[in-house]
């Protein structure tokens, strides 16, 4: 099973002909394992996380939440034990004081705060939002982008003590999406052009020279992939071995996501800065072959105007 866009759940025994079990709405989705999903969903007022067998159809309600958990600015685990979140207080001048929540150990505490206000980058290849827990849960990446447009820092935290690893002072360059590798390495898109990691030992460094956007890795962290931004009118997909060596690039293609250890779905991109056709391709980066995905009628991840939401991953 894989979720794409965090509200489509598919059935990618065969990642060329994959069937649709089932699509979210006014909700985000989790995978707990291959015959389970998480979802939120509110009970009395309250918001809970529902746990939903997909073999039988059962459901069970795990845990609440201490906010309304916005795809966007909301990161939780689907045993409701951690909480990522953000509240404000109004300011002058139309900005206010954005504080992060971390609910951990049942209780909650504040990360930070920041001076946050309207405006900022916009444009298809601006920022994109960070935040996701490490795979462990040790940590957590947050770009302050969620919470402000015109705020545009990475910072990782330790779930354990609350501080601070890492707060990138990008000083204007916004981050375009990240992924954690493993329970400790981190990788995010630097607006200043290149493909940045974070470990605990190293601190931040280059890790690509490339311009990347969006990127995602494999289940297994053997594979990571990205849109390749070094023409912006004529995007394209980069797919390269983590320990090195190998690398593939397709034709005009983006928003790329693994939906197996192997196999790579993307967007066929229009020439020119013409943006996606809706047709997925899947890679296969074990032999290098690219495929059409065939979809069912009506199960194509797609928004219900019509535009392509593959194949951003559930994080």
């Amino acid at each position: 099973m894989v979720v794409i866009a965090r509200t489509f759940v598919y059935d990618v025994a065969d990642p060329i002909r994959p069937r649709l079990v089932c699509r979210a709405s006014d909700t985000v989705i989790h995978l707990v394992d291959g015959s389970a999903i998480a979802y939120t969903t509110v009970v009395g007022g309250q918001v809970v996380i529902v746990r939903r067998d997909l073999t039988t159809g059962a459901e069970s309600q795990i845990a609440k939440l201490r906010s309304n958990p916005n795809v966007a600015t909301t990161a939780w685990t689907s045993d409701g034990s951690l909480e990522v979140y953000g509240t404000y207080l109004p300011r002058a001048n139309s900005r206010w004081l954005e504080q992060i929540h971390l609910w951990s150990n049942g209780a909650d505490h504040i990360l930070y705060s920041f001076d946050a206000g309207p405006g900022g980058f916009a444009g298809r290849w601006s920022a994109r939002a960070i935040l996701e827990f490490s795979p462990d849960h040790a940590y957590i990446a947050i770009s302050d982008t969620n919470y402000s447009a015109q705020n545009y820092d990475v910072r990782i935290f330790s779930i354990a003590d609350r501080s601070q690893k890492l707060v990138t002072g990008t000083q204007g360059l916004a981050a375009g999406g990240g992924t954690w590798l493993s329970n400790d390495r981190f990788v995010w898109a630097s607006g200043s052009g290149s493909l940045m990691q974070w470990t605990p030992t190293g601190g931040a460094a280059v890790l690509r020279s490339e311009r990347w956007f969006t990127p995602t890795v494999s289940s297994d962290g053997q594979w990571l992939a990205g849109t390749l931004l070094t023409d912006t009118s004529n995007p394209r997909v980069l797919i390269v071995a983590v320990a090195g060596g190998s690398t593939y690039t397709t034709g005009l293609g983006s928003t790329q996501a693994f939906v197996t250890p192997t196999v790579v779905w993307y967007v066929q991109e229009q020439a020119g800065n013409g943006g996606p056709n809706g047709t997925v391709h899947a890679v296969d980066v074990t032999n290098k072959t690219d495929r059409l995905v065939t979809f069912r009628a009506g199960e194509a991840p797609v928004a219900s105007g019509g535009y392509p939401l593959c194949c951003t991953i559930n994080g």
